[in-house]
């Protein structure tokens, strides 16, 4: 009997992972977000619950104990923004590089990688002028080629939004195809006598589709899955990967398609719907076992199905275009069309227009200064288009401004000059990032940050024009009205944005802080975008110092006056000399310029000179400990309360300087007295104490995975790990396994080969204590 093989359908799924530019232009340092608490911003907590955990995803037992981790960008398709991307390789660059390693392994599996680029900064194309449009697509596509060794095929289109003009400008830049809703299409056709319209149902999924440009060049488009995609994200598919396996299998056997398809934002993999990551691991891992589908992407699809129909797009209002997330086309971005995200019912979003009038004001001005300054900088041999198109890996973070001007000038003056043109055209971009009009009103943090980078672009650029800049992009901010009386209009929001500190004021404080709070091996030389060259303590004590913005490659020399030092108060002038134009400034600065972020890694750098006791005297300690547990045993009051005040605060400072100065080291010397301290933390600290101490063991447990994931796993780290693990668990403590985990797997897998003289058995109950269900052989 001859069974036949039933033919593996194509399975794709894209996550779309992007976060908004948050960095102040200022600084280049990312504010304390409270709303994301407990991290210090949103990209963190994001990073957490999605990012990080889709790259070390969890496939768990019957016992709910680890079988193994999947890399789940291996078998997704995906993209990540530029300026996403730029945050985590600075910030998580194991989370980054794992992305890197997932899209070569698809490239050995399928001979395409499963990334694709996406618009720089995420700016609503349709709605840019052509030639930043263009901008969007060039820097997102070098972005791309510098990251991953590799020329993008495909392009994810902010919001999926397009139009012909844009469809002209991807084939132009090399683009093969996108994605896009299967609502954005009115019509397929196999030729122009054949047409057949829609008629308000979606495209369909299982096979590309050509698109024709007003100029009549082509790109390719992928109609996504509707179903499964509103189902992924708001219907709660990824609760259960049996009951997704089962839809799709449904899908198959049903539509008998060739390709299932679907699109999502990626940050519903384990942020919007919590461990979401884990579901699609379990998916995968059916995928894989199974006979039903196959993982691939969409290059590796369309280089064996090449498009034969053509798709024709609905116009969208005013023939704007169309997207994904407005059913008008792109008027969410322009108008108070409908279409908004939270917010009061009684609010309007009317404020959309005379916001993005006030840009498009500024962006024209902004031109008109880049292209006259720049033809007088260098003359008629650079064209100013070629030079901001060059611009694309300064912009992403890959290239240093000086590097790459010095290609352009040998004069310092130009260079600077030609910097901050070149900023001014990069944070004109980020004014337009589309998060600024997508939700409900002019106040809240995404418009407040696009009015931020629009601020910055005027001051960069204002040296170069005898126009107020400044005064014509707060009067037509004005114009821009919020829902709540309270907010105002535009104007006050950007006046509240220039009471911020300026970069360079900013940074003197840090550096002037920094020198009068922590101990000389915590002495920073750089904040965001400023290098400190140079730090002088006057016999007046006066700080002269020079910095160094690497950004705009502005020189300043900063004299910073401490106004009250006898009453141990922050108060402080800062007299700021850009040495470029001369103008000096005083900066009159108390506490309340300190911003958090800054007060957060002020109190670190305290923390780190309290908790320096040496071993000597953590050994006078846990004798004091021992004496006055025993010496308070079974007596009916609480002896010297003053004295159990410091033994308290002392234990604390001890556990920490362990940790903070070389716990491996000092751990079979120093083991028992941690034993001691924690008995003594447990029995005496309230609680306070208590949930301050778990937040010192996860802290531990993250540094540790930082230094095995650099320098590798030996029997020293692992037995230390068993009993540190072993002496807080008896007293009841369960640290945040997470990032060990992560660190440890790739040994548990064999991924990673372990020093020859390693230990088995040792790793082997390392696993177990790690919630692993895996065994290593004796090498």
């Amino acid at each position: 009997m001859n069974i036949q093989q039933q033919e593996k359908t194509s399975l794709i799924l894209h996550g779309h992972f992007y976060q908004p530019p948050r960095e102040n232009p200022q600084t280049g340092i990312i504010g304390k977000q409270l709303s994301a608490s407990p991290f210090p911003d949103w990209n963190e907590r994001i990073h957490a619950d999605c990012y990080s955990a889709n790259s070390h995803s969890r496939y768990l037992s019957a016992y709910r104990r680890i079988l193994s981790m999947t890399n789940n960008y291996a078998s997704i398709s995906f993209n990540f923004g530029p300026t996403l991307l730029s945050w985590m390789q600075k910030q998580h660059p194991e989370t980054y590089e794992l992305i890197l390693q997932a899209d070569r392994q698809s490239v050995e599996r399928l001979g395409f990688g499963n990334a694709i680029a996406q618009a720089f900064n995420h700016s609503i194309l349709p709605l840019c002028t052509k030639e930043d449009a263009r901008t969007q697509i060039l820097w997102g596509l070098d972005d791309f080629n510098r990251r991953f060794g590799r020329a993008a095929q495909g392009l994810w289109l902010s919001e999926t939004a397009i139009n012909p003009m844009v469809i002209d400008l991807l084939a132009e830049s090399g683009v093969t195809f996108v994605i896009l809703s299967p609502w954005q299409c009115r019509a397929i056709s196999k030729d122009e006598s054949s047409i057949q319209g829609l008629n308000g149902k979606p495209a369909p999924y299982d096979r590309p589709f050509l698109l024709q440009g007003k100029s009549g060049k082509t790109v390719n488009a992928f109609f996504y899955n509707h179903q499964l995609a509103e189902g992924i994200s708001f219907g709660h598919y990824l609760r259960d990967a049996d009951q997704l396996y089962e839809r799709l299998l449904t899908i198959k056997t049903e539509e008998k398609a060739q390709l299932i398809h679907t699109a999502t934002d990626g940050e519903i993999y384990g942020h919007h719907e919590p461990y979401g990551d884990m579901a699609l691991a379990a998916l995968i891992k059916k995928v894989e076992d199974r006979d039903d589908f196959s993982f691939t992407n969409y290059a590796a699809y369309l280089s064996e199905h090449p498009a034969t129909e053509w798709a024709h797009l609905h116009e969208g209002e005013e023939e704007k275009g169309t997207s994904w997330s407005c059913s008008h086309g792109v008027s969410r971005w322009y108008r108070d069309c409908g279409c908004h995200t939270g917010g009061d019912e009684s609010w309007n979003q009317k404020w959309r227009t005379p916001l993005r009038k006030a840009f498009d004001h500024l962006s024209q001005n902004i031109d008109t200064i880049f292209f006259t300054e720049v033809k007088r900088l260098l003359g008629p041999q650079v064209e100013a288009l070629s030079l901001l198109y060059a611009f694309a890996p300064v912009a992403s973070g890959q290239m240093e401004m000086e590097t790459f001007l010095a290609a352009y000038s040998n004069d310092p003056s130009v260079r600077e000059q030609l910097a901050q043109l070149l900023l001014a055209q990069k944070y004109k971009h980020f004014a337009y990032t589309s998060c600024g009009w997508f939700f409900n009103d002019l106040a809240g943090l995404e418009p407040r940050q696009n009015i931020t980078y629009a601020l910055m672009a005027v001051q960069l650029c204002q040296r170069f024009s005898t126009d107020e800049l400044m005064m014509t992009l707060l009067d037509d901010l004005s114009k821009a009205k919020a829902n709540r009386k309270q907010d105002g209009n535009g104007q006050n929001l950007a006046m509240e944005s220039l009471q911020q500190l300026r970069g360079e004021v900013e940074a003197a404080l840090f550096f002037t802080l920094n020198r009068r709070i922590a101990k000389s091996d915590d002495y920073r030389d750089s904040y965001g975008y400023f290098t400190l060259e140079s730090y002088s303590l006057l016999e007046d004590q006066q700080v002269v110092l020079t910095l160094l913005n690497k950004q705009s490659l502005v020189r300043y020399i900063c004299t910073a006056v401490d106004l009250h030092p006898e009453l141990m108060q922050l108060e402080y002038s800062i007299t700021v000399q850009n040495t470029t134009e001369g103008e000096e400034q005083t900066y009159y600065l108390d506490h309340d310029d300190i911003h958090l972020r800054m007060r957060d890694a002020l109190f670190d750098q305290i923390d780190r000179t309290v908790c320096s006791l040496d071993q000597n005297q953590i050994k006078q300690l846990s004798r004091n400990l021992y004496h006055y547990a025993s010496l308070a045993t079974n007596i009916p009051y609480l002896p010297m309360g003053a004295l159990y005040q410091e033994l308290i605060g002392s234990t604390l400072q001890a556990i920490k300087s362990l940790f903070m100065y070389g716990s491996l080291s000092m751990w079979d010397e120093f083991k028992k007295d941690f034993e001691l301290m924690l008995d003594f933390f447990l029995k005496y600290g309230k609680q306070p104490d208590l949930d301050l101490i778990k937040t010192i063991f996860d802290t531990q447990m993250w540094s540790l995975a930082e230094k095995i994931q650099t320098f590798g796993l030996y029997d020293q780290n692992s037995r230390f790990i068993l009993e540190f693990l072993e002496i807080i668990r008896k007293r009841g403590y369960q640290p945040d396994l997470t990032a060990i985990q992560d660190a440890i797997y790739p040994y548990m897998s064999m991924q990673k080969r372990l020093p020859p003289s390693t230990d088995a058995n040792l790793i082997n109950t390392l696993g177990t204590m790690l919630n692993f269900e895996l065994t290593i052989k004796e090498t």
